[in-house]
């Protein structure tokens, strides 16, 4: 197993849906960065870096999948130490490890005394603001014909920035990447950032069985389920988020992908969505669905140890 750091170079900016519609916020439009990317944006950048234009077949995903090994991520590390996503509702936190060995424990006490762990979680015990900062800039938009600023184009952005040294970190089932992206300066996000890659060996469990799981990756649910997973959400979802997702922007084909839904990262989840994911992928979304999987939605990971699994496969 490989690990690979993303070492952002400058700040950032990791669009999610919607922020940049005018239908949606009118003549000024806004948008802010995400704290985690999402796996398409990882795996499109190492896309990029292998991508040979006779191995195209006109399908984003197929395209990613024919050149990259299954993926799991994504966390952060910071002076040697990794930081998890936790997230309650809109709340997101970055929590160590050790205190997410007491969430089995804290989840299955009475209500005031798992609130008040939980608080402590997220006001206490949360490293985000130790490590993450914002940028704000404003921008226009230039008629290239004209050379003069567009009406009703003006727009603010909220880049990621850092306080201190800060990494992503994936893993990837390839030993033979290295040599391809170790040591690249590449384009990450959105506005053509920059970042630069370090692989190293790292040995790490991939066939984990737990009671909970911690989401490092949104959880894809097909539309077809969504109600069944709503109408019984306590069965599946200890805490977190299911909101719509894009799996971002098809620079070849000039579209936006797909949306879909998912129980977001920094989620806890139960071991019953596994089988109820399994349950409700038809043939027909099958291929699809682990395909995503392997660019790396789906990733599961222990709350104990530094071990992962996938849903699918």
């Amino acid at each position: 197993m490989k690990r690979v750091l993303i070492k952002p170079l400058e700040p950032l900016m990791f669009r999610s849906q919607g922020e940049f519609e005018p239908l949606i916020t009118g003549s000024h439009t806004a948008a802010q960065s995400l704290i985690i990317p999402r796996p398409s944006t990882i795996a499109g950048m190492l896309g990029y870096i292998l991508f040979n234009k006779s191995s195209g077949t006109g399908d984003w995903l197929s395209d990613l999948t024919n050149l990259l090994d299954t993926i799991y991520g994504t966390f952060i590390e910071t002076n040697g130490e990794y930081l998890f996503p936790l997230r309650m509702g809109n709340h997101l936190a970055l929590v160590d490890q050790q205190h997410l060995i007491n969430l089995p424990i804290l989840l299955e006490k009475e209500y005031e005394q798992r609130e008040k762990g939980i608080y402590e979680l997220f006001y206490d015990k949360n490293k985000l603001f130790q490590i993450i900062n914002h940028q704000d800039r404003i921008g226009i938009s230039i008629d290239k014909s004209t050379r003069t600023v567009k009406e009703h184009y003006l727009y603010s952005a909220r880049y990621l920035a850092f306080k201190k040294e800060v990494n992503y970190v994936i893993f990837i089932d390839n030993d033979a990447i290295s040599d391809k992206i170790n040591g690249k300066i590449v384009n990450f996000g959105g506005e053509n950032r920059i970042a630069k890659l370090e692989v190293d060996d790292y040995k790490v469990d991939t066939s984990i069985e737990e009671e909970y799981y911690l989401t490092l990756s949104p959880i894809l649910i097909p539309d077809e389920a969504l109600d069944d997973l709503l109408d019984n959400i306590s069965d599946y979802v200890t805490m977190g988020k299911v909101d719509k997702i894009s799996l971002g922007f098809d620079i070849a084909n000039t579209k936006r992908k797909e949306m879909l839904t998912a129980i977001l990262e920094g989620s806890i989840v139960k071991r019953s969505i596994i089988d109820f994911i399994k349950k409700e992928i038809n043939n027909n979304l099958l291929d699809r669905f682990t395909k995503y999987e392997k660019i790396g939605y789906n990733t599961l990971m222990n709350l104990y140890k530094l071990a992962f699994r996938k849903i699918l496969s």
